[in-house]
């Protein structure tokens, strides 16, 4: 019997999965993004400069960590064994348990229903009857059995569970220590009220995101709603009539889907918070961004702070509504709207979430605008419908980076393919996906329409339905100004769109060209047409390039937000010509080596003939320009039509000169023709 290997389990989870699980107790967001400094984990004081963080690395395919302070490094393997002190097989068993992964010890997936029940839990909570010490805690709050049960609050005699460093531990319940638990679905919050303040609560289990205690008890319809800071105020107020709701913690934000559905649903909704510095803050906070009332509680007896406190002191109902009626007769902040442009502190941190929000992390933004660059054939526009596909059917991710729509929902602005093109190209990426069409991605043809008529069609989609992401394809067909090189008119062109992303809370992307003098060069946001008026108002270039065959590389070339890691190397891609799909090989490779700069020997040579075959025509002596065609035709063996050409060519590049009505030879320095060649390669397009 052999244990469960390592290529087993990366077979089904990613080495990045393991990573920010058991790195979750150390950074305080749901996905540890890459080259994100956190605290180091292995040490017993936290890092006053946090160092250590996650990396895809360029040769094995795999996440690994390093700490750039202690030198620690190694895979999500050493640290899971170092982490919980592990042996290489134990930490393997580890994984394939803590993940469910149902692997046996010969590596084959166990099926049986019976077995699958046998994997041990994360924890276990044994539950007991409220005692009496215990219920009479409750009730001087007001809060008695009937409330606990209908909220499902339960009494634990003790709990099992696994510390940080992955040793076992079991707590029990004493009659100076009680353990209560708030228990839903999969998870359970411990409330310790008499344990010191930093242990009261702990979470068990997988805690469900944007989890809003009170909500399955609300009512359909009701007069008033109370916002407040905990699960014991929401009780206390429930248990004397009131509709109460609290969020995970007072810092916790709250949707605006969620208020605006609140709002429906309630005639009055007040924000009633902790009377402490934090409880004040935040309750200011939520006011403002969604024009709610707020209520603040008097000074109360008995060091107390909150609502529940304020009824253990023996305050009245009739005192708190007597409070309420003076709160909802004070107006309401009016509510912040998109189209604010000055803010005071508080409201600007009222605006939402302070972390950084991805479409596809940690890369596309959310919001704005973003450019997508590349030469002609590199597959630019399927990149992007293929993006808007993948938003549209809700997948989790794209190009092995997870995605996080809101809407799940993207419209293509086409100004260059038709419907007939489109219809063919977007069959072939929806075969190669195995996914039937979706209504949630729609297509505007945009080929006789001029900016404004766009704008208007673009506006009244986005009213009708919000929507995640809107690709232009391409930004030449919607810019207005005579000249890409205008930074004004670059920057003005940017500004419309932008603001149509900011305003329906969607990412704008640009599908855009490089200048042709960059089809050779390692990729740079100086390459882009339109050069800095572009790409300094969008928050996200791209270039698209061409490796061999069907290698493409994408390169980031500007990232307001995004990691560094991903600005200095470029994700290796492989380009599907049967279903015109893009994946990711899992290669990075540094951006400084792509391209080839411009072969200076290869051009010597071409001047050395071009110069040998205007020196045989010409040798010393004038030529009128009959004469010349004759004398060109003689030499090379060639037609008057490529004698006028090579002619041209001649005095472009300063080889020949104008004298006494005739031409001569000049031969000037070779650096100016090399600069005379190369203007003629990107103008004219002339093969030499």
């Amino acid at each position: 019997m052999g244990c469960v290997s390592k290529e087993e389990i990366l077979d089904k989870i990613t080495s990045y999965d393991i990573f920010n699980y058991y790195l979750q107790p150390y950074h305080n967001s749901s996905n540890l993004l890459a080259a994100k400094n956190i605290s180091n984990p292995f040490l017993a004081e936290k890092q006053e400069t946090p160092s250590f963080n996650i990396f895809p690395s360029m040769t094995s395919n795999e996440w690994r960590y390093k700490d750039f302070a202690t030198g620690d490094d190694g895979s999500c393997f050493d640290l899971t064994m170092k982490l919980f002190n592990l042996s290489f097989p134990e930490t393997l068993e580890k994984i394939n348990s803590d993940f469910t992964l149902m692997l046996d010890a010969e590596n084959k997936p166990i099926k049986s229903v019976e077995q699958i029940k046998q994997v041990p839990p994360k924890y276990v909570a044994k539950q007991r009857p409220f005692t009496e010490a215990e219920l009479s805690f409750w009730l001087k709050y007001g809060i008695d059995a009937e409330t606990l049960k209908r909220f499902n609050v339960s009494s634990l005699e003790e709990f099992s569970s696994t510390s940080n460093t992955g040793n076992p531990y079991t707590l029990k319940s004493s009659p100076n220590k009680f353990i209560f638990a708030y228990e839903n679905d999969n998870w359970i919050k411990l409330y310790k009220p008499l344990d010191e303040k930093k242990y009261k609560f702990q979470y068990l289990g997988t805690k469900e995101p944007g989890y809003i205690f009170g909500w399955k008890q609300l009512p359909e319809k009701g007069e008033k709603l109370i916002v407040t800071g905990g699960e014991k105020d929401v009780m206390s107020l429930s248990a004397k009539g009131f509709n109460a709701i609290t969020l995970n913690s007072e810092t916790a934000t709250l949707d605006k889907k969620i208020v605006n559905e609140l709002k429906l649903r309630f005639n009055q909704i007040i924000v009633l918070y902790d009377n402490d510095e934090t409880g004040l803050k935040q309750s200011n906070i939520l006011a403002i961004t969604h024009g709610l009332h707020r209520l603040l509680l008097p000074t109360l007896q008995n060091n107390g702070k909150d609502i529940s406190d304020y009824f253990a002191n023996g305050e009245t109902i009739k005192g708190f509504n007597d409070l309420l009626l003076t709160a909802f007769q004070t107006p309401a902040p009016v509510e912040l709207y998109i189209d604010k442009s000055v803010y005071n502190a508080v409201e600007l941190l009222a605006r939402g979430e302070v972390e950084q929000k991805y479409l596809m992390e940690p890369i596309f933004p959310q919001k704005g605008s973003a450019v997508l660059a590349g030469k002609p054939d590199t597959g630019k526009s399927q990149f992007a419908r293929q993006l808007c596909i993948q938003v549209a059917l809700g997948e989790k991710t794209f190009l092995d980076f997870e995605l996080h729509p809101l809407h799940n929902r993207s419209i293509y602005v086409a100004t260059e393919d038709n419907e007939d093109a489109t219809r063919f190209l977007i069959n072939k990426q929806f075969q190669g996906l195995d996914k039937d069409p979706t209504q949630n991605l729609r297509f505007i043809f945009a080929d006789t329409m001029n900016q404004e008529e766009i704008i208007k069609n673009l506006n009244e989609q986005l009213t009708l339905e919000s929507v995640d992401l809107v690709v232009i394809d391409s930004f030449g067909d919607i810019f207005q100004g005579n000249d890409s090189n205008n930074n004004i008119a670059m920057r003005n062109t940017v500004k419309t769109f932008d603001k149509i992303g900011k305003e329906h809370n969607c990412l704008i992307l640009f599908v855009h060209h490089i200048n042709k003098a960059a089809y050779r060069v390692a990729p740079g946001q100086e390459h882009i047409q339109g050069g800095a008026g572009l790409v300094q108002k969008v928050r996200l270039a791209i270039v698209l390039s061409e490796g061999a065959g069907n290698t493409r590389y994408f390169t980031v070339v500007k990232g307001n937000y995004c990691p560094k890691m991903y600005k200095e190397n470029s994700l290796e891609l492989h380009f599907s010509e049967e279903t015109f799909l893009f994946t990711n090989t899992g290669i990075m490779i540094p951006t400084s080596e792509l391209g080839t700069q411009p072969d200076t020997f290869k051009k010597e040579e071409k001047i050395n003939e071009i110069e040998n075959i205007a020196k045989n025509v010409f040798q010393d002596k004038i030529y009128v320009h009959k004469d010349y065609l004759r004398r060109y035709c003689d030499v090379t063996g060639k037609g008057p039509a490529d004698a006028n050409r090579k002619l041209k060519i001649f005095k472009d590049t300063g080889i020949i000169v104008e004298c006494q009505g005739g031409y001569r030879l000049d031969l000037p320095n070779n650096n100016e023709v090399i600069n005379s060649i190369e203007n003629n390669e990107d103008n004219n397009g002339i093969d030499f």
